[in-house]
C-alpha cells in the first residue's frame, strides 16, 4: 500500500515539476498570434508522443473494448462514470452552480434507484427527464473565481490543459473521496485507476472512426486540437456555448489565412444545430467532438466558421 501510495505522490510531483518548468521556460511568445502558447515547441513534441501512445496502446485496446457486448460493456462504463460524481457534486457547490448540484445529485439517485446501483444511465432518458450527465472540475472551480487560465500546456498522457486546469487537476485528484476510501480499505493502485482507465478507453472508441477521419484531413492537428481544448473550456465554464460554434479565431495566424485551410473544413466538417450532431464526409458521427489527443476525451457539439 505504500509502494502504490509512492506511485501517486510521483506522478503529482511530476506533474507539478513539469508546470512548474514550462511556466519558467524561456521561449518566444507572440501577442500577435494570440494563442497563449510560448512552450509550443515543446508542446508539439509531447503532442507527437501521445499520438504514438494513442497508435500503439490507447486505438488497440479501444478496437478490443468495441468487440464487447453492450451488456457488460455500458453497465462497466456507467458505473466508472459514476465514480466522477463526488469531485463533480463538490466543485458544482463550490462554484455556486445550483442548476449543476441539482442535476448531479438528481441523476445519481434516479441511477442509483433505478439503475440497478447506477450500471444504467436511466436519468439521460426522456421517462426520467432527460438529465445529462454534468462533469466538474477544479478547473472550471478556479475559473469562477477568477483565476486567468495561463499558458497552454501539452501534459503526456493527460493531453492538453493549462496552467490552471492543470493544477486542477491535481486537486481534484488528491481530494476525491473515493481516494481517502481506497486508501482506508486498502485498494491499491490498480483499483483506483480502473475508474479512470474504463472511461477513458469508452471514450476513446466512441471517437474511433471520427479521430482517425480528421487526423487524416487536418492540415495542423495539434492547432485544431489546442482551439477546441480551449472553446471546450471556455463552455465548461460558461455553463454555455455561445452560437454553438467553434471559431477559426483561436488558431495561428499563419494557418487561420490559409485559405485551403479554411475550405477544407468547410467541406469535411458541418453541424446540425436541430440534433447537434456532428456530420462530417463521408460518414456521419452522432454526440460530440472530442478535443485532444488522450484517450480521457472532452465533448461538445461544434462546426467551424470563418
Amino acid at each position: 500500500m505504500v509502494k502504490n501510495n509512492s506511485y501517486i505522490i510521483n506522478i503529482l510531483v511530476f506533474s507539478i515539476i513539469t508546470i512548474i518548468s514550462l511556466f519558467f521556460a524561456k521561449n518566444s511568445y507572440s501577442d500577435e498570434l494570440n494563442n497563449n502558447d510560448p512552450w509550443e515547441n515543446v508542446n508539439r513534441k509531447i503532442f507527437d508522443f501521445n499520438n504514438t501512445l494513442d497508435d500503439n496502446v490507447f486505438i488497440p485496446i479501444a478496437k478490443a473494448w468495441r468487440k464487447v457486448p453492450d451488456i457488460p460493456r455500458e453497465p462497466i462504463a456507467n458505473a466508472a462514470s459514476m465514480a466522477k460524481t463526488p469531485v463533480s457534486l463538490g466543485n458544482a457547490i463550490l462554484q455556486l452552480n445550483k442548476k449543476s448540484v441539482g442535476d448531479i445529485i438528481a441523476r445519481f439517485i434516479i441511477n442509483i434507484t433505478f439503475g440497478l446501483g447506477g450500471l444504467f444511465d436511466v436519468a439521460s432518458t426522456e421517462e426520467f427527464g432527460g438529465i445529462k450527465e454534468v462533469e466538474e472540475d477544479f478547473g472550471q472551480t478556479l475559473a469562477t473565481w477568477g483565476v486567468p487560465d495561463g499558458p497552454y500546456v501539452m501534459l503526456p498522457i493527460f493531453g492538453p490543459s493549462s496552467v490552471r486546469d492543470g493544477i486542477g487537476m491535481g486537486v481534484d485528484a488528491i481530494t476525491n473521496p473515493l481516494s481517502f476510501a481506497y486508501r482506508m480499505n486498502g485498494i491499491g493502485l490498480e483499483g483506483r485507476l480502473s475508474g479512470p482507465v474504463v472511461r477513458g478507453v469508452d471514450k476513446r472508441e466512441t471517437y474511433l472512426d471520427y479521430v482517425e477521419e480528421m487526423k487524416s484531413s487536418s492540415l495542423d492537428f495539434y492547432a485544431t486540437m489546442r482551439s477546441l481544448y480551449r472553446q471546450k473550456r471556455k463552455k465548461d465554464i460558461s455553463g454555455e456555448f455561445e452560437n454553438e460554434k467553434v471559431s477559426l479565431d483561436l488558431l495561428p495566424v499563419d494557418v487561420y489565412d490559409d485559405s485551403e485551410l479554411i475550405e477544407e473544413v468547410e467541406k469535411i466538417v458541418s453541424t446540425s444545430m436541430d440534433n447537434k450532431t456532428i456530420v462530417s464526409s463521408p460518414s456521419s458521427y452522432k454526440g460530440s467532438l472530442p478535443s485532444s489527443n488522450y484517450p480521457d476525451y472532452n465533448e461538445f457539439p461544434v462546426s467551424y466558421t470563418n
